[in-house]
């Protein structure tokens, strides 16, 4: 074996290969020190340069920077409002909102009522509404006066029959009619106020029990609604109230804040993790370059 030749090409082939592995060996470092260590390492109460990592170290302004960008740049509020109240956004919203109505039209008012609240909440709400339709019913019977309207009716009718009964009618005096009329009227008067709200709440609650264990969509009846109306309208609406609570609240919804307190919140372990799921590769070709560049500078050597 010529161990001269082999040395020869072992000290052309020496300086490139030694080149690489420095410049791989410094690139890998160099990439890891920018996650790498998490932690300051103390020795002797001193702390060790280059610890913590450079982004471990730097996290507050790194997610301030990227805070402002993303707030001023990338996702302004402008750009929320955009988003909210795009065609697209609307359409979706109106869909969603008018599906679920054609579902609840499907149950009952009590069974809605069961959404809100318990069992005994949804009784009391059934309650209150009789209540609620009885006292309305009695306020309107006294004011319009029940026994006045049917003392005079029947008025009307016996004078009627008076004209009819012949001799018979001559006994039939406006004065005996007249007292009759009256005694009727507050007997009747008297019942309103003594039976009339027993009666009323008892068929309240009748209709009541209906209405509450009907579906919704039987108690509309022959009413239909357009879909594709309802959702313009629907559209229209939530645009408009997205826009007003976007007014008020533009103050308070600062997107650099958000963005800046969410990264600050997150471990430098889950950083490192989601900047590694974007730049592996390109760190990977960094590390790998560094090997090329000491290869080149490792041959440039051998001709200096």
């Amino acid at each position: 074996m010529d161990w001269e030749a082999f040395n020869t090409v072992l000290n052309y082939i020496s300086g490139p290969l030694v080149g690489a592995i420095i410049g791989y060996i410094t690139n890998f470092i160099a990439v890891k020190m920018l996650f790498h260590p998490y932690n300051p390492i103390k020795i002797f109460g001193f702390t060790l340069p280059f610890t913590p990592g450079i982004i471990p170290k730097r996290k507050p302004k790194l997610a301030g920077a990227i805070g402002k960008a993303v707030g001023d740049k990338l996702f302004t509020g402008d750009d929320l409002a955009s988003m909210l109240t795009s065609d697209e956004m609307k359409t979706k919203v109106s869909t969603v909102i008018c599906d679920k109505a054609v579902e609840l039209s499907e149950k009952t008012p009590k069974e809605l009522l069961l959404l809100a609240t318990d069992e005994n909440g949804a009784e009391s709400i059934c309650d209150t509404a009789v209540t609620f339709i009885s006292d309305k019913v009695m306020e309107s019977a006294h004011e319009i006066d029940l026994g006045s309207i049917i003392a005079e009716r029947g008025g009307d009718v016996i004078r009627e029959k008076k004209s009819s009964l012949g001799m018979f009618g001559m006994f039939i005096t406006d004065d005996l009619i007249n007292s009759l009329l009256e005694q009727l009227k507050e007997k009747v008067n008297e019942y309103i106020e003594s039976d009339g709200r027993a009666l009323i709440c008892e068929k309240a609650q009748e209709k009541s029990d209906s209405v509450f264990n009907s579906p919704v969509s039987g108690l509309l009846g022959e009413y239909t609604i357009n879909k594709k109306v309802a959702e313009e309208k629907i559209g229209e609406i939530y645009g408009e109230l997205v826009k007003k609570a976007l007014a008020s609240l533009s103050d308070s919804i600062n997107i650099s804040k958000i963005v800046e307190d969410k990264v600050n919140a997150m471990s430098v372990k889950e950083l490192e993790i989601l900047c590694m799921s974007v730049m592996k590769r390109e760190l990977g070709a960094v590390i790998n370059l560094g090997a090329l560049i000491g290869f080149i500078i490792g041959i440039i050597n051998i001709f200096v």
